[in-house]
């Protein structure tokens, strides 16, 4: 008696099926297929648009490394035009490893298509850091040759113009800082390296005593910061070779 009933249910659920079919029910499954090829087509387009917003904003980053790539660039010619001695070989390794960065970048740049857009991003945010460290380095190289010409002048007893120098160094560092963002690896020797500035300008003011000392410091955090900055910059482009 069960069998007969769940026969003659199926064969209900059949009949009703072909009834339904014909009655229109072959036009409702064709629009609900349309509209679900509308709605996927719109996701699509949607993913689309977004994947673009994502792709045009890493070039605007690029963009903006190589506006940041050339003031290094025209900041470490001023530093090697003040033909500071001791400074040369700082400054030439800077642009050799400057040069080499912009290289990487355009090649970057080119690649960001045929990358996923977490690779690509990453990327460009990884470039972008190290861009940001030399335009620093730059700014750094010539605060210390304003440190060593202050020093210089204090040993003629120049101390207005020794004075003057270290003003515009300590600008430099300022500005070295706020090159640097939101990257905080180098906070501690900035903040060792304006302290030494501080001190020593108070001393070529005052004529101190200790003043040939306190010159000394200034110039030994400087290259402390150059150097630290040149091992990573080093660093960066073996790891990458690795890769």
């Amino acid at each position: 008696m069960n069998a007969l009933a769940l026969l003659i249910a199926v064969v209900s659920f059949v009949l009703a099926a072909i009834a339904y079919w014909r009655a229109g029910g072959k036009q409702d499954v064709e629009n609900a297929k349309r509209e679900l090829e509308r709605e996927i087509e719109a996701l699509r387009a949607k993913q689309k648009d977004l994947t673009e917003n994502v792709l045009q904003r890493i070039a605007q980053a690029y963009e903006r490394s190589r506006q940041r790539l050339q003031r290094a660039r025209e900041g470490l010619a001023q530093a090697k035009e003040e033909a500071v001695e001791g400074l040369e070989k700082q400054v030439h390794l800077a642009q050799e490893q400057l040069e080499g960065l912009a290289k990487r970048l355009e090649e970057a740049a080119k690649s960001t298509r045929d990358a996923t857009l977490t690779t690509a991003r990453n990327l460009e945010e990884a470039i972008a850091t190290r861009v940001h460290r030399i335009e620093a380095r730059a700014m750094l190289l010539r605060a210390k040759a304003k440190a060593t010409r202050a020093t210089n002048l204090a040993t003629k007893n120049e101390f207005q113009r020794a004075e003057q120098q270290l003003e515009q160094a300590t600008e430099l560092l300022a500005s070295a800082r706020t090159a640097l963002g939101k990257d905080h690896a180098y906070d501690q020797l900035l903040d060792s390296a304006k302290l030494g500035l501080s001190e020593a300008t108070d001393a070529v003011r005052t004529h101190a005593e200790d003043l040939r000392k306190k010159l000394e410091r200034v110039l030994s955090d400087a290259d402390q910061l150059v150097e630290s900055l040149a091992s990573d910059e080093k660093n960066a482009i073996a790891k990458e070779r690795l890769i």
